[in-house]
């Protein structure tokens, strides 16, 4: 089975993703490639790991994402909302707030369209 090439990473992050997925069982390698990574004061890696754990990979990193974004997380809806200045409303990408398309701000958060 292939390798995944899961991204580059500051070398911090890398080694604590490389900590918890080997209390799950699953084996990050951490290489340096001179063209896409950095050393110096702020250390960069490439992360690969078996496409065997391919899954359980997705669910450690979907989970590090929610933790990170809690409370925070963006309504897909609002962002895929197109601007139609014809239309009598329109929905912010931001906030989710409803106005009139003749202003040039959302009322409620101040995003600028």
């Amino acid at each position: 089975m292939e390798d995944l090439f899961l991204g580059v990473m500051d070398l911090q992050d890398a080694k604590n993703h490389q900590i918890q997925l080997k209390a799950q069982g699953v084996e990050l390698i951490l290489k340096v490639n001179d063209q896409t990574c950095t050393s110096g004061c702020k250390v960069k890696v490439e992360v690969w790991a078996s496409a065997l754990f391919e899954n359980q990979i997705k669910n450690h990193f979907q989970s590090e994402y929610l933790k990170n974004v809690k409370g925070h997380l963006p309504n897909f809806e609002h962002l895929s909302a197109v601007f139609d200045t014809s239309a009598s409303e329109v929905i912010c990408q931001a906030c989710g707030a409803k106005f009139s398309p003749t202003v040039n701000e959302c009322p409620d958060c101040g995003l600028v369209y």
